[in-house]
């Protein structure tokens, strides 16, 4: 999970590249902008369409100031924060001594979580909601762990119209019934399960129940 374990380790881009060179090297890695060299310093950017579209033989006159970066220690949670707060589509990776060794892609990173373990075993996925204060890691592993399974993985979400935490839990067990009840006897509000099929059936059911008692 670390930025250094996925970096492509392409050759530096100088700002007198030729167009067709910096075509060919987005094409053949997949991504759509290219950090750009000036002076052997990292300067800014250029992107796919404009290379397609510029008339010139160099890159020179669309090189966009500005790039983002990660030291190649970083946690890939970092490099996603980066993503998100700059809405590039490739960071540079740099070395202690602020030394080019390559890009990450949002592909890539991406590709890394996809093959986590979070990711990668099957399992219940819980939504909850609450407000900011009812909040506690360590409650909802009591919970969890006190059904005899485990949370494989965990995600925040801010509501800036409500200030609400919203928690998506990803559970070692494809049967969530028994913990979704755990967590409301707790005051948690579980707004939505996934992957738990038998969950799903039992609220229908018992929707089919409550529309049946309503009709009579």
């Amino acid at each position: 999970m670390i930025v250094s374990d996925h970096i492509i380790p392409l050759h530096p881009i100088d700002e007198n590249a030729s167009r067709k060179k910096c075509i060919k090297t987005m094409m053949d890695n997949l991504c759509y902008e290219l950090p750009v060299m000036q002076n052997s310093k990292l300067y800014g950017t250029v992107e796919l369409d404009e290379c397609i579209h510029a008339s010139d033989d160099t890159i020179l006159s669309i090189v966009d100031p500005g790039y983002a970066s990660v030291h190649f220690n970083s946690h890939l949670f970092d490099v996603l924060r980066v993503f998100n707060e700059s809405k590039r589509n490739v960071i540079s990776v740099l070395a202690e001594d602020f030394e080019w060794l390559g890009i990450v892609t949002k592909t890539t990173i991406l590709e890394a979580l996809g093959n986590s373990l979070t990711a990668e075993q099957n399992g219940a996925v819980l939504l909850l909601e609450m407000a900011s204060h009812q909040y506690s890691a360590n409650e909802l592993s009591r919970i969890v762990e006190s059904e005899s399974c485990q949370i494989l993985g965990l995600w925040l979400n801010h509501l800036s119209e409500s200030g609400r935490i919203r928690v998506s839990l990803k559970l070692n067990t494809e049967n969530a019934e028994r913990i979704v009840s755990g967590l409301q006897r707790h005051g948690y509000e579980v707004i939505a399960a996934f992957g738990d099929d038998d969950y799903k059936e039992n609220v229908e059911k018992r929707f089919e129940s409550l529309m049946n008692y309503i009709d009579i």
